[in-house]
């Protein structure tokens, strides 16, 4: 885990940027369906999609 961590740390490195790539696609994807979520009325769910995000930053820090 410490050489992934090492690898993510390096900001020109392939993966880093594949991380954060794929990190910025799922937040995108996120957004998408937390107002798809708004739209049909369901908070609980919107409230959730939020969640996940915060989830998946806060595994970084490990």
């Amino acid at each position: 885990m410490d050489l992934l961590r090492a690898e993510l740390a390096i900001k020109t490195s392939p993966v880093h940027k594949a991380y954060y790539a794929a990190k910025a696609r799922t937040a995108n994807s996120l957004r998408k369906a937390e107002l798809e979520f708004a739209r049909v009325g369901a908070p609980m769910a919107v409230q959730q999609a939020s969640f996940y995000l915060r989830d998946m930053t806060s595994d970084e820090d490990l």
